[in-house]
């Protein structure tokens, strides 16, 4: 007989013994088990579970491992998410990893589902070299957001201690809670609407609502404690400030013009109901004027009207109306025309003595120090994170959106 004989034979043998193993019982009646083929002296050597690790990480004075990043949940079925109509025989990519941050993989679909109505509403509206650009710009900006909050949040997390991290716990599970009393009370009709106003289980949303916790106390504890604002940089500010804080009186003229020539009837008219004292802006409105007769606003000069920034030719004029009113009608070249004193605005004045311009001050240029600090923070968290290069990941992301948005 020959080898491949020897060896079927041998299987055949097996095969035949499986059910009388399974039908042994043993001298004494007990069943087998698994564990009757294992090597109790080797149970030590098991792997620990993770709650067995993080007790004795614990007890040695380390954090517990990090909970890793709350993944969004694969669709089931195709929804109005990829209800993009690809062209025949062009490849469709459906999700595929684009990169990685502090180790955790980051999917396309992370970075473009919140794009995803936005960008279809552009494809449609805008001719596709548009699209493009915009779908660059988005997808850019997005990631860019997305790669910085996953850093700050890992960089938060890891400096919580374990009191702290309980506390976070507890206020997730609150939110939780909150979150099903205002939707109706049971977890079922929660998720349901979640999914319809957020798009969201009720999973991601706590998800979320972690991630702007962390980023919130990092951010105070990074960046609050430096932005200090002093005296000087308050008067500073007040000056740069000065035509906001002292504006200039100013004045509104306006103007009535009509050609001369055939207009002459109108003209008389005009005049006529001027000296009557019927109001500028109505006479200019019926006379089909633009604006009413609004004319031109300038700054009020110290020595009055006549010295705004107009042609020398309207000085004598304006000098007429010094202390208000209508002049006169006169002509130039081939137009007749008037010219009214519409409104003087003389806003008052603030002082840096009030306290409401001081609070003011402070809070801008608080903001404005906390944007700064803030972006200096994340570009140098940006720096030393652990990441793949951004720009790789935005191409990535560029190709499994564009495959979903074929030229027309």
């Amino acid at each position: 007989m020959n080898t491949n004989a020897w060896i079927l034979v041998g299987f055949v043998a097996a095969a035949a013994l499986l059910p009388a193993c399974s039908e042994y019982s043993g001298p004494t009646g007990a069943a087998l088990s698994l564990g009757d083929f294992s090597d109790q002296q080797l149970s030590t050597q098991q792997r620990p579970t993770v709650e067995d690790t993080d007790a004795a990480l614990s007890m040695a004075g380390l954090h517990a491992r990090p909970a890793p990043r709350l993944m969004p949940e694969r669709p089931e079925e195709f929804s109005t998410f990829f209800g993009i109509d690809g062209q025949v025989g062009s490849p469709v990519i459906v999700d595929s990893l684009i990169g990685q941050v502090n180790g955790q993989p980051i999917y396309a679909d992370e970075v473009l589902a919140p794009l995803m109505d936005r960008l279809q509403a552009t494809y449609e509206d805008q001719p596709y070299s548009v699209f493009v650009q915009q779908l660059k710009s988005l997808v850019s900006q997005q990631l860019q957001s997305f790669v910085q909050n996953e850093l700050i949040v890992a960089e938060s997390r890891a400096s919580l201690s374990d009191q702290e991290q309980t506390g976070l716990l507890a206020f997730m599970d609150k939110i939780r809670q909150d979150a099903v009393r205002k939707r109706g009370g049971s977890e079922h009709e929660a998720a349901r609407r979640l999914m319809e106003e957020e798009g969201k289980t009720i999973d991601e949303y706590i998800d979320d609502e972690r991630q702007k916790v962390l980023i919130g106390e990092l951010l105070r504890e990074k960046v609050t404690p430096q932005t200090l604002v002093a005296w000087r940089d308050i008067e500073r500010a007040y000056r740069a400030q000065a035509s906001v804080f002292q504006p200039k009186a100013t004045v509104t003229l306006g103007r009535i013009r009509l050609k001369t020539d055939g207009n002459e009837e109108r003209i008389k008219l005009i005049g006529d109901e001027l000296d009557a004292g019927v109001a500028f802006m109505t006479v200019a409105k019926q006379a089909g004027m633009p604006k009413d007769g609004e004319w031109q606003t300038f700054e009020l000069p110290e020595g009055g009207i006549e010295d705004v920034s107009l042609s020398a030719f309207y000085k004598p004029y304006l000098k007429e109306i010094q202390d208000g009113g209508t002049t006169h009608s006169f002509e130039r070249k081939s137009w007749t025309m008037w010219i009214s004193v519409i409104e003087v605005s003389r806003p008052p004045a603030r002082s840096l003595d009030e306290p409401d311009v001081q609070r003011m001050l402070q809070q801008q240029l608080m903001r404005d120090r906390s944007q700064r600090d803030e972006w200096e923070y994340v570009h140098d968290l940006l720096q030393r994170g652990i990441h793949d290069e951004i720009g790789a990941m935005v191409e990535r992301a560029l190709l499994i959106a564009i495959s979903r948005f074929p030229p027309k």
